[in-house]
């Protein structure tokens, strides 16, 4: 016989566990069967030596000296050879002893399949034709008779027993690999729902906590072991309108999926988290009882909603500040048509009001250029070309622009850049952008004397530029908010001036763009001086990202 594959231990039955009490109960019932007198030898050492030796193989399984290895092919032979001996020579043919032969069929067909079971029938019907011969010198119709019925008793015992014994084996086996399979799917979905940021717990019906992950203790900011403890215990919930609101309530009231974005959980000192929160009801009904209880999956959109009120507030600040030079542009243009209606039209009235409009016009394309300018500030991902230039390069470029104008308001327009100073790596686009911002304004609220920039090393790694006018100054009180969008100042010396209040706001996104710093140093009466300090090599800080996409997008292509 070949050496059959399987190897498991728990349908090995050659094990000492099983087959060694059976083997050593054997060699035991021999030599009682010899003393009772219901051998078939008559030779006592025939049948002690016998006894003795079945029992000595049983043995063997437990002592290392006699241990004949594990494998099945040589205990098989063995089996067979000492029962057949043992049939044959020792005890009657046909007595229960021939019934072992069962247990030799079954370990045949688990370990050799049908080829195994096939030799152990064979050997079986030479064993009981040997024996009956040797035993009694002939073989009649009887004999033929018994032979056959017994043959086919065993190999029918067998061949049900094996067939059960598999039949189990495979639902066990079917069994295994599906709560090994269970066992995997349940590692996948616990570190999947370990893996994700939204918060998750499970709950039964009565809102004890079932399950959770580890974002879930992240957002209800606990280390507690939440397992049996109620969920309205730590998810304390409230609404817009402040009143507290019971998370199972809400559950109940659940048919299949509620999705809830107007929920808040509560800290405490005016500490609140917004929610977006899924509330699902899971019902399944086994065999055994009926489960009922919900999911929860909670997500912090305290972030988001302030993006969108910020975001809702800028269109409607935005919208208002559109809408004002709009409706000036259209009643002075509607005016103007009215005056060239007339039969002798006032053509000094009529241009007025033509540039009247015209300077609303003007105004509303600042504004739309400043929007633009502030889109481009916000977006962290948009591309920012860098290159080295020096100071005077743009200073000299603004002077020429602005000179003209400030001369214009008799005022005059000074650049005083230190000779130390050196060439900068950074955005040329930003950094005029927000030199030009600082110098419009300052020509704009300066009635009298002018505006100066000037420009000097810090240290060896930055640079500080200034632009300092002799306007009319801004207050303490003000000077923290000249960084928001829209906003224009109080004083009606200031507030009489046009302008978009986006100016410095945008200002202020750039130079964080560059990685520059804005400082402002006023005093009523006496002016004011904006300042941005700016390392001399830029372009490691901030455009780190844009090199790893730009690195990124030459590999894919």
């Amino acid at each position: 016989m070949a050496e059959s594959p399987v190897q498991s231990d728990e349908y090995d039955i050659i094990s000492p566990k099983t087959i060694s009490p059976i083997t050593i109960g054997v060699g035991f019932l021999l030599f009682i069967n010899f003393i009772s007198g219901h051998a078939f030898t008559t030779n006592k050492w025939l049948a002690i030596g016998s006894s003795v030796g079945v029992a000595i193989f049983g043995l063997s399984h437990f002592i290392p000296s006699l241990k004949f290895g594990k494998a099945h092919a040589f205990y098989l032979y063995v089996y067979h050879w000492l029962l057949s001996f043992v049939l044959i020579f020792v005890v009657p043919t046909m007595s229960y002893y021939l019934y072992l032969w069962i247990l030799f069929m079954y370990m045949a067909e688990l370990f050799y399949q049908a080829k195994g079971v096939m030799l152990s029938r064979i050997a079986l019907l030479i064993t009981m034709i040997t024996g009956v011969l040797y035993q009694q010198n002939t073989i009649n119709g009887q004999s033929i008779f018994r032979i056959t019925t017994e043959f086919l008793i065993i190999v029918g015992v067998s061949t049900v027993i094996t067939r059960q014994s598999f039949g189990n084996r495979e639902k066990r086996t079917d069994m295994q690999n599906k709560i090994l399979r269970a066992e995997f799917e349940h590692g996948r979905m616990v570190a999947l729902i370990n893996s994700m940021s939204d918060g998750v717990i499970a709950t039964d019906e009565d809102g004890k906590i079932l399950n959770y992950n580890a974002a879930a203790l992240d957002l209800l900011d606990t280390n507690a072991t939440l397992n049996n403890l109620s969920i309205s215990d730590y998810l304390l919930v409230k609404n817009d309108q402040g009143d507290a609101i019971d998370i199972m309530q809400i559950a109940r009231d659940t048919n299949y999926l509620q999705r809830r974005n107007d929920l808040y959980l509560d800290f405490g000192d005016d500490d609140k988290m917004a929610l977006d929160m899924s509330i699902s009801r899971i019902a399944r009904s086994t065999a055994l009882a009926k489960q009922q209880g919900f999911t929860f999956l909670i997500r912090d959109i305290t972030l988001q909603k302030s993006l969108d009120e910020e975001r809702d507030l800028f269109i409607s600040e935005v919208s208002h500040e559109l809408r004002t030079p709009i409706t000036i542009a259209e009643g002075e243009m509607s005016m103007a048509v009215l005056l060239a209606d007339k039969p002798q039209p006032d053509i000094t009235e009529v241009k007025k009001s033509v540039e009247k409009a015209h300077d609303q016009v003007v105004y509303l394309a600042d504004m739309v250029n400043d929007l633009s300018a502030l889109s481009r500030a916000q977006r962290d991902d948009a591309e920012m070309e860098v290159e080295t230039f020096t100071v005077n390069d743009v200073l000299s470029g603004l002077q020429e622009i602005y000179g003209p104008q400030s001369e214009k308001k008799g005022l005059y327009l000074n650049v005083e850049i230190a000779p130390s100073i050196p060439e900068i790596t950074t955005s040329r686009l930003y950094f005029r952008e927000i030199l030009q911002n600082f110098i419009t304004n300052a020509i704009k609220y300066t009635d009298k004397g002018g505006v100066t920039i000037a420009g000097q090393p810090v240290d060896r790694d930055h640079i500080i530029i200034s632009v300092t006018d002799t306007g009319p100054g801004i207050s303490k009180s003000e000077q923290a908010k000249v960084y928001e969008k829209f906003w224009r100042s109080e004083d009606p010396l200031t507030r009489s001036t046009g302008g978009t209040g986006l100016g410095l706001f945008i200002t202020a996104k750039l130079a964080h763009r560059i990685g520059a710093e804005i400082k402002l140093q006023s005093k009523l009466q006496e002016g004011s001086t904006f300042s941005i300090v700016m390392p001399i090599k830029a372009v490691k800080k901030i455009d780190e990202a844009n090199l790893a996409k730009d690195e990124a997008s030459r590999i894919f292509s």
